[in-house]
């Protein structure tokens, strides 16, 4: 269906080849905007107060956009191009239903149409609104970065989350056994303990929770000195899987330079193509320079092209063909 494969394109992120889908996206992502600078100013009483009407018409105006958004979303999500589980016009909307950014857009309009129906706490209903700031995830590059990351890196972040924590009761019960006789008002409970064993772990230390027994203290040294590996596990586990993640978009747009370049000419359509990848990977623009003239001097030292346009050094020196 034409409008449909239409529709789709425009609210796609990335795909920015009109000026319609660029005004969408603009749009888009300027009311997610201000729709977080409104939740935040309403946490003001005196504004609040002064503006109350004028706060649920702008809620109300956002709630339909979003609302409308979410609608054509599932609906065009069947012409989905780069994923095939979206094409059964049943079973593939219910899937994309359940996919994370699907599930953030109905969280933006669901607090909304709850309050209609419940009685919520206003506190909980602006928590709940903020919460429309992850909508940014999906015009972000930098965000989408990172989630890729967290899902490819998922399994080690959760080995290492997952020792840390046994670390944390182990230490907690031990700290209790030792501190609970010698300071019955401090670590009351083994809640307590874990609290300071979390602290402790994570270099914080506040200090209202301090252990006074030898034991407790060889205790509290050993947690401390375990922690701080620990802790920095997942930290590492980010930054070489931004590093991989990084290389294989590098990898991607030296693909993408490859193909402008295959006849030997980087004609306009080529350069938006390439500037829409390089934005849609996230690269900068310093690092899509580079890769671009390293292809075009690897090519011009293959084939002799002009280290300007990608030409051809025979094309430039060609006469004109007359009319």
């Amino acid at each position: 269906m034409p409008w449909r494969k239409r529709i789709f394109d425009i609210l796609e992120a990335g795909r920015r080849d009109t000026p319609f889908a660029r005004a969408a996206d603009i749009f888009l992502m300027a009311l997610i905007s201000l729709n977080v600078v409104a939740v935040i100013l309403e946490s003001i009483p005196e504004i609040e107060t002064a503006y109350r009407n004028r706060f649920y018409a702008f809620e109300a105006f956002s709630v339909l956009v979003f609302t409308a958004e979410y609608i054509l979303r599932l609906w065009s999500c069947v012409d989905h191009d780069r994923d095939g589980r979206f094409r059964h016009p049943v079973w593939g909307r219910l899937r994309y239903m359940v996919t994370p950014m699907a599930l953030i857009d109905l969280l933006a309009i669901l607090p909304f149409y709850l309050s209609m129906f419940l009685a919520i706490d206003l506190r909980v209903l602006r928590a709940l609104r903020l919460l429309r700031i992850f909508k940014l995830t999906r015009y972000s590059s930098a965000m989408t970065l990172l989630l890729d990351v967290l899902r490819e890196e998922f399994r080690p972040i959760l080995t290492a989350v997952f020792i840390s924590t046994l670390l944390a009761l182990i230490a907690a019960n031990l700290v209790f056994l030792a501190e609970h006789p010698a300071q019955p008002e401090k670590f009351r409970t083994i809640p307590d303990a874990i609290w300071w064993a979390v602290i402790t772990m994570t270099t914080v230390g506040y200090g209202d929770l301090i252990p006074v027994t030898p034991f407790g203290k060889v205790i509290g040294g050993i947690v401390s000195v375990i922690g701080i590996g620990m802790v920095a596990l997942p930290a590492g586990f980010l930054a070489s899987g931004f590093a991989a993640a990084l290389h294989r978009r590098r990898i991607i747009y030296k693909g993408m330079v490859d193909q402008a370049l295959a006849d030997g000419v980087l004609s306009a359509e080529d350069e938006r193509r390439l500037e829409d990848t390089r934005k849609r990977l996230g690269l900068d623009e310093e690092d899509a320079a580079e890769i671009l003239s390293s292809e075009i001097r690897q090519r011009r030292g293959r084939l002799d092209l002009c280290p300007h346009c990608g030409k051809s050094l025979a094309q430039h020196d060609a006469p004109a063909t007359p009319e």
